[in-house]
C-alpha cells in the first residue's frame, strides 16, 4: 500500500529565544499521532493536534514517516509540519481545503514528502520550542490499495535542552502560499524540452543567514530556485527520480530526493526573496506544488553574493500514465454546457464537445470533490470543493480522461473534444 501524505502540517506556540541552562542534553524523541483511517483507493484529509516535546528546548533535527498499526513504515508522498498559535513568517492565515480563510495562526516549520527531507540544523542552531507549546497536524493521505488502512504519522525529533542555541526562524516559500492545498497545474502543451515557471516574492523584514533548506516538487518538476532579486540566485534545488511505485498509478510520482546546500547564505533586510518553481511543459502535470522551507538565523549580513548551486548528474523520471480505475458509464451527452459533481459521481460521465467549448461543473453535496485530468491533451484541475462551480475551455481536440483525485475509484468522467 502507498499512502501519499499530501500535507502534514505541524504548528506551535513558541518564543524564539529560550533561556539557557547548564548540563545540556540531546534527546531523540519518537512521537506518533492518533490513528487515521484511510478508505480504499481514496484520500483522507483533516486537522488534529499532535504530541510534542514536554520540556523547553530546541528542535535540531526531524524526520517523519507513515506507519501501519504494527508500526511498519508505509511509503508516503508528502508531509508538512508547523506551530499552532504562533504567526507564520510569510503568511498571516491559512485557507482551509474549501478555500475559506482561517483565523487560526500556524507557523509552518517542517515538511517531508517523497523526497525524504530530513531536517538537520548546523551545530549551535536550533528551532525553539516550549513545553507548553501546542503542535497540530494538517494531513492528506492517499491509500493505493483496495482495502481500508489504519495508519499513524510517526516523527522523530532530535531535541536539545538546557543549552542556549542560536534560534532559527522557519521561512516558508510557496508559489501558492497560504492554502491548505497549494496546487496548480501545468498544461503540458509545449514542445519537447519546454518548461514553465511559477514564482512568488517575499520581502525579507530582517537581515540574517539561511543555514538549512528543504525543497518540494511533484512529478514533472525541473528545479526550485531561491534568489535575491538584488544579486541573483542564492540556491537551486534539483530533483532525482526513482522507479514508479506503487501501482496502480493514481498520480504522477514525485522525486525521491531534492538537493540541499552546505554553506550559509546571507541576505539583507528589505531585499526581495524570490522562489521559482520550474516544471516540464512538454506534457501535462496536474495538482503540482512548488515549496521551499528555509531556516533563517537573524543577524547582520551586509553581503549580497550569489551562491552557485551545482546540478547533480541528470536523473530522468519514468513516464507514467494515470489510469482510470472505473470506466465512465451512461449515455453519451453531446454539446451540453455542464453537469453536476456530487457524492460520489459525475452527473454526466460521457460527454462529447466541439473544440473551443466551455464546460462547467456544479459542485454539490457534503464531501469535497475535484475535477482532475488523469490523461489527455492538456492538463487542468479544479480546486477541491463541495459547493460552487468550476469552468474550463477545451481548446485542444482529443480524449480527456478525468477523475476526482480524492475518490479516483468511484468518480470518473470522459470528455471527447472533436
Amino acid at each position: 500500500m502507498r499512502l501519499g501524505l499530501r500535507l502534514v502540517f505541524l504548528a506551535t506556540l513558541a518564543a524564539l529565544v529560550l533561556p539557557g541552562r547548564a548540563a545540556a542534553a540531546t534527546e531523540t524523541l519518537v512521537l506518533e499521532t492518533s490513528p487515521i483511517t484511510v478508505t480504499a483507493f481514496e484520500v483522507a484529509r483533516g486537522v488534529r493536534l499532535a504530541p510534542s516535546p514536554q520540556v523547553d528546548g530546541y528542535v535540531v533535527g526531524m524526520t517523519a514517516e507513515v506507519v501501519d498499526v504494527l508500526g511498519n513504515p508505509v511509503p508516503m508522498q508528502d508531509v508538512m509540519f508547523a506551530k499552532v498559535g504562533e504567526p507564520d513568517y510569510t503568511c498571516s492565515g491559512i485557507e482551509d481545503y474549501s478555500g475559506n480563510a482561517s483565523s487560526l495562526r500556524a507557523q509552518r516549520f517542517y515538511a517531508e514528502g517523497e523526497e525524504h527531507f530530513a531536517l538537520s540544523l548546523p551545530e549551535g542552531y536550533g528551532y525553539p520550542n516550549r513545553a507548553s507549546d501546542t503542535w497540530g497536524l494538517l494531513y492528506m493521505l492517499m491509500n493505493h490499495h483496495p482495502h481500508t488502512m489504519v495508519v499513524q504519522i510517526r516523527y522523530t525529533v532530535r531535541y536539545v535542552t538546557r543549552e542556549p542555541l542560536t534560534a532559527v526562524k522557519p521561512v516558508w516559500l510557496d508559489v501558492k502560499n497560504c492554502r491548505a492545498d497549494p496546487v496548480f497545474s501545468v498544461a503540458g502543451t509545449g514542445k519537447p524540452g519546454a518548461t514553465v515557471s511559477r514564482t512568488t516574492d517575499f520581502q525579507l523584514p530582517e537581515s540574517g543567514r539561511f543555514v538549512a533548506a528543504g525543497g518540494h516538487l511533484h512529478g514533472g518538476g525541473v528545479s526550485l530556485d531561491v534568489s535575491d532579486t538584488s544579486c541573483g540566485s542564492l540556491f537551486t534545488s534539483y530533483p532525482t527520480w526513482g522507479l514508479v511505485f506503487p501501482r496502480p498509478v493514481l498520480h504522477e510520482p514525485g522525486p525521491l530526493h531534492m538537493t540541499g546546500f552546505a554553506d550559509p547564505v546571507g541576505m539583507r533586510a528589505g531585499d526581495t526573496l524570490r522562489l521559482s518553481a520550474t516544471y516540464d511543459n512538454s506534457r501535462p502535470h496536474v495538482r503540482v506544488m512548488g515549496i521551499m522551507i528555509l531556516y533563517l538565523a537573524p543577524g547582520p549580513s551586509s553581503s549580497c553574493a550569489a551562491y552557485t548551486s551545482t546540478a547533480p548528474a541528470p536523473s530522468t523520471a519514468e513516464r507514467v500514465k494515470v489510469e482510470l480505475l472505473k470506466n465512465p458509464t451512461g449515455p453519451l451527452r453531446r454539446n451540453i454546457r455542464g453537469t453536476w459533481v456530487g457524492d460520489y459521481a459525475f452527473g454526466a460521465q460521457r460527454v462529447s464537445l466541439r473544440r473551443g467549448a466551455t464546460f462547467t461543473w456544479h459542485f454539490r453535496g457534503g464531501v469535497d470533490h475535484d475535477v482532475t485530468l488523469a490523461s489527455g491533451p492538456a492538463g487542468f484541475a479544479s480546486p477541491s470543493m463541495r459547493s460552487g462551480t468550476f469552468t474550463h475551455r477545451f481548446t485542444r481536440p482529443g480524449t480527456y480522461r478525468l477523475f476526482c483525485s480524492l475518490h479516483p475509484a468511484r468518480m470518473t468522467q470522459l470528455v471527447m473534444v472533436r
